[in-house]
């Protein structure tokens, strides 16, 4: 039985590994872009603001809150 604790941890924490790998690589290929197409000031501007409301970290705290949360919950069925 507590291999199977075990092995879900592992699953949630491979998860979230892969998570982070999309979002960054979705970061990568809109800095790839940008610098290909080259921008404006006021193009910068714009994507400054579209920024502080889609930003990438937002989706990183959800995916580790989240693997927080039933990391713990498989930790407690452990202990107790």
């Amino acid at each position: 039985m507590y291999t199977l604790y075990i092995a879900i941890v592992i699953g949630i924490c491979v998860l979230a590994f892969i998570g982070t790998l999309l979002v960054g690589k979705n970061v990568n290929n809109s800095i790839e872009q940008r610098e290909v197409e080259g921008e404006s000031p006021a193009a910068e501007l714009q994507r400054s603001h579209k920024y502080e409301k889609n930003s990438s970290i937002r989706i990183l705290t959800i995916i580790y809150l989240i693997t927080f949360i039933l990391t713990a919950i498989v930790s407690a069925i452990f202990i107790f």
